[in-house]
């Protein structure tokens, strides 16, 4: 199954392309590939630190999967990059999502809580 993904992703990425660029135009369609690239690569430059989470980790690792498919050229992972984006599919597709995986997702999520860790270091190079 994944190889077969593999090989006719490409494929249906060009079908979709050629027919986008049918229907609108050449330079819209890659206009709307670098948007949605840049948007891509928006969400994952943003909240890259995991200490600062402010949602749940099931939302935030959706919103760089989205980010992911975002970044990759194509309509096709386009269109899904966007549709993890509304909470109303990541709730649908978070049925789908094996129970063990969401259980190990929230156990190693931590709040942030400010707390200050105290340290001593010496530098060994002087």
């Amino acid at each position: 199954m994944n190889l077969k993904l593999i090989i006719f992703l490409p494929i249906l990425e060009i079908i979709a392309f050629i027919l986008f660029g049918d229907l609108f135009g050449f330079f819209p369609a890659i206009f709307f590939i670098l948007i949605t690239g840049f948007f891509g690569l928006y969400l994952l430059k943003t909240g890259l630190n995991i200490k600062e989470i402010t949602e749940t980790p099931e939302n935030w690792i959706y919103k760089k999967i989205a980010g992911i498919l975002l970044l990759i050229p194509g309509f096709i992972t386009d269109v899904l990059g966007l549709i993890l984006l509304f909470k109303s599919f990541r709730s649908f597709i978070s049925r789908y999502v094996p129970e063990d995986l969401k259980k190990n997702m929230h156990k190693k999520y931590k709040k942030n809580t400010n707390e200050i860790t105290d340290i001593e270091y010496r530098d060994l190079d002087e």
